[in-house]
């Protein structure tokens, strides 16, 4: 079986998908973050509660052809949070 392809695309054009579809513009470090995703990188992103890091992962999800990403979360709270929000 083949893994899924998909076409990488720029920052800009993240930015701009991203924007007509959420309502909302992306720091750089989100969109860095879910560009290193998408060529399948490994990423380990720190920042502080409430900076936007559920959101980078929800980013590639718009390119990656109908693809699943896996998010794993220690906390019941936040996983929950998560899938309300994603829905």
């Amino acid at each position: 079986m083949s893994a899924r392809q998909f076409k990488v695309p720029n920052l800009t054009d993240m930015k701009m998908l991203i924007h007509s579809t959420f309502g909302i513009t992306p720091c750089t470090w989100q969109l860095q973050s879910a560009l290193h995703q998408l060529e399948k990188k490994n990423v380990f992103t720190i920042s502080p509660t409430g900076s936007g890091k559920m959101f980078m992962f929800w980013i590639p999800l718009l390119f990656n052809n109908n693809g699943i990403i896996l998010i794993v979360t220690p906390l019941n709270i936040l996983g929950k949070k998560t899938h309300n929000e994603a829905k």
